[in-house]
């Protein structure tokens, strides 16, 4: 996904605030899934299963600032038996400014129940791995 960064991401400072790197990176796997086939519904609106954030972390390299244009490159990282952790590269100018790492689980709604991967969503997940 290619993007400028927005004049409110940034702080004080004129640079991208370090957990609005996050809601990038959520609007990056927003736009990735439907190119990988899985439909949005099915992963943010299934009626039957969630996808909740078990785990995040970030390494931030160099400064992003708002104006600044940027790539996001959403990549699996694994796919495991009810879960999958996704690899988030920022760059900027030629150069990596930041990774970030997410890990979602499946549940079952409404009760948040752990459930294994969805068949449907391991096929496409799989053929991206």
């Amino acid at each position: 996904m290619r993007a400028t960064v927005p004049f409110d991401e940034g702080d004080i400072e004129g640079i991208v605030f370090f957990g609005n790197y996050f809601r990038l990176a959520h609007r990056a796997l927003e736009q990735t899934l439907p190119q990988w086939g899985i439909p949005w519904k099915d992963w943010f609106k299934h009626p039957d299963w969630g996808v909740p954030l078990r785990h995040v972390e970030a390494d931030y390299l160099k400064p992003l600032r708002p104006g600044d244009e940027y790539e996001v490159r959403v990549t699996i990282k694994e796919l495991g038996e009810s879960s999958v952790h996704f690899n988030f590269e920022f760059i900027s100018q030629g150069a990596t400014v930041a990774r970030l790492k997410t890990s979602h689980v499946f549940v079952r709604r409404p009760d948040m129940v752990k459930i294994p991967v969805p068949d449907p969503i391991r096929k496409c997940l799989a053929e991206k791995l």
